[in-house]
């Protein structure tokens, strides 16, 4: 571990000894700091005629507004993220070191943890930063303590989420701005597929001219990818917790998302390695 930690250091270093790191941050900041100021000042003129929105009553303050914020600003990071991963790898493999990095007596579990424990650094001081407006929040409304808790936690788990994917990319490219270009795409996808599955019907809406065996497998394959459609976006998980549920599904998707890409970069260094010694 403290090879990792020498490696995480250095990942530090360097973000923070050019203008990436600071970059990252203030843009966060400033994003989520507008969104932060439209949302509070839209969901007051909410409370003062409620009617004049469509609804009853006064709406509720965390499912109109905490909730949406919060995951908007998970949703930041999906074009913040690239800024923090694309150097990560792709850096090493531009300037040649990544032989060096490679050979040296480091483990591959050092490297990788090491860079993706900096990625969390990042996404840590980001999460820092949405703590200044729970603070403002709740000087003015009386919000659960758990409620807070949980929707930093959702942003936090969609950073690390994000970083997990970015951190494997960078692995499998040579160069910074492939790097930042493909993570980016990679991200969108998942945006546009979750924006897609909240408009998909409940039924399979085969034709009726189909016999019933056909119309039993077509509900069966529907059910399916109507599932993994509304349930692969990073967002989709984050809604919940934001309002202050907690679910064990929730957290095992981003663990096992997590777990998954870095296997994958694992993998990636392994085949690296294989290369190098031919």
């Amino acid at each position: 571990m403290k090879r990792a930690w020498a490696i995480c250091k250095r990942e530090l270093k360097a973000f923070f000894t050019t203008p990436v790191g600071y970059i990252v941050i203030g843009t966060f900041a400033l994003i989520s700091g507008l969104g932060f100021t439209v949302s509070f000042l839209f969901y007051g003129l909410m409370t003062e005629s409620p009617s004049a929105y469509d609804f009853a009553a006064v709406p509720d303050f965390e499912e109109t507004f905490l909730s949406p914020f919060l995951v908007y600003c998970g949703s930041i990071m999906m074009f913040i993220a690239p800024l923090i991963t694309m150097r990560l790898f792709a850096e090493e493999h531009h300037q040649g070191t990544i032989e060096m990095l490679l050979t040296h007596p480091v483990r591959d579990r050092d490297i990788i943890f090491g860079k993706y424990a900096a990625g969390l650094v990042l996404v840590l001081a980001m999460v820092a930063v949405l703590v200044v407006y729970i603070l403002i929040i709740d000087r003015f409304v009386a919000v659960e303590p758990a409620v807070l808790a949980f929707g930093l936690v959702a942003v936090f788990l969609m950073g690390a989420a994000l970083v997990s994917m970015g951190l494997f990319i960078s692995a499998v490219c040579r160069s910074q701005i492939t790097a930042a270009t493909a993570t980016f795409g990679l991200f969108f996808i998942f945006f546009i597929i979750g924006y897609f599955g909240e408009d998909l019907p409940e039924e399979n809406t085969a034709p009726a001219t189909w016999s019933d065996d056909m119309h039993r497998a077509a509900d069966i394959a529907y059910a399916i990818f109507r599932t993994f459609v509304r349930e692969l976006p990073l967002d989709a998980h984050a809604k919940t917790m934001a309002e202050g549920i907690l679910q064990p599904a929730d957290i095992a998707y981003y663990v096992l998302f997590i777990a998954f890409f870095l296997f994958l970069t694992f993998r990636a260094l392994e085949s690296r390695k294989w290369g190098a010694g031919k």
